[in-house]
C-alpha cells in the first residue's frame, strides 16, 4: 500500500504542477500514437513472498514435493513487452488502451527445490490489457512528464510442473486488474516510467485431475498478484 499511495501522490503532484504552470509548458501535438515498452516486472506482496504457515493439515505430505501448489507466489524479477495506443486531445489528456506479456519465474530457493526432485518448473505468464486515461505535458522541446491510469482484465498462465510422465498443467484464470504510474518523457520519442500494477486475485487450479498423479487432485487456491514495472517506451 505504500508503493500505490507514492504513486497516487506522484500523479497528483504531476497533473497540479502541469496545470499550475501553462505559461511554461505545451500539451505537445494532438493525435493519436503508439508506445512499445521494455519491462522490468518486480514482484510485490504476496506474489513475492513465501509462507507456509496456512497449509491445510492434508497437505503436508506433499508440501516437499511439489512447494508451488501450497505457498504464496515465490517469484522473483522478472522481464515484459508491451504496447500502448492512446489519442492524445489539445488539453493535455488523452484515452488509451494497452496489453503487456509478464513473465516471471521463482526465487532461487524455490527453484532449488525443484531442481533437488528434478522437476520442470513453473513460471508466471501474466497478460494485463488495460483501458484508461493519462495526461502529458512537456517543458520546452526535450523534457516532459506523463501520468496514467487504467483498468481491465488480467490473464495468469503458469506453464506446466512436474516429472516427464507425471505433468501437471494449469487452467488459465482471468481477474480484474488496474495500474497507475507516471514518468518522464524525453523529446518525443521516449519515456521512462514506474507503474504498480495489480494483475489480479488470480485462481491456481490444476487443468486435468487424475487418480493417477495425486498432485494433481489437490484443490485450487487464489493467489493475489502485483508488480512494480519499469518501463522503458519507445514513442511512435
Amino acid at each position: 500500500m505504500k508503493i500505490f499511495k507514492t504513486l497516487v501522490l506522484l500523479l497528483t503532484i504531476i497533473i497540479v504542477s502541469a496545470s499550475a504552470s501553462k505559461a511554461q509548458f505545451n500539451n505537445g501535438e494532438p493525435g493519436g500514437s503508439f508506445t512499445f515498452n521494455f519491462i522490468g516486472a518486480m514482484p510485490l506482496g504476496d506474489f513475492s513472498e513465501s509462507d507456509f504457515t496456512n497449509v491445510p493439515t492434508y497437505a503436508v505430505p506433499f508440501i516437499s514435493a511439489s512447494p508451488l501448489l501450497f505457498d504464496k507466489g515465490n517469484a522473483s524479477m522478472g522481464a515484459g513487452l508491451g504496447f500502448k495506443i492512446d489519442y492524445r486531445f489539445d488539453f493535455g489528456m488523452s484515452i488509451y488502451i494497452g496489453a503487456d506479456v509478464l513473465w516471471n519465474q521463482l526465487n532461487k530457493d524455490m527453484r532449488s527445490q525443484y531442481e533437488k526432485k528434478k522437476k520442470t518448473k513453473p513460471n508466471y505468464i501474466n497478460f494485463p490489457i488495460m483501458l484508461g486515461l493519462g495526461y502529458q505535458c512537456y517543458f520546452g522541446n526535450v523534457f516532459g512528464l506523463y501520468a496514467n491510469a487504467g483498468a481491465g482484465l488480467g490473464l495468469l498462465y503458469i506453464t506446466p510442473e512436474g516429472w516427464s510422465d507425471e505433468m501437471i498443467d494449469f487452467r488459465l484464470s482471468t481477474a480484474f486488474s488496474w495500474q497507475a504510474g507516471g514518468g518522464i518523457l524525453l523529446g518525443e520519442h521516449i519515456s521512462i516510467g514506474a507503474h504498480y500494477h495489480f494483475l489480479g486475485n488470480h485462481t491456481v487450479e490444476v487443468k486435468e485431475p487424475s487418480v493417477t498423479n495425486l498432485m494433481s487432485m489437490l484443490p485450487s487456491r487464489k493467489m493475489n498478484m502485483s508488480i512494480l514495472s519499469l518501463k522503458l517506451g519507445i514513442i511512435f
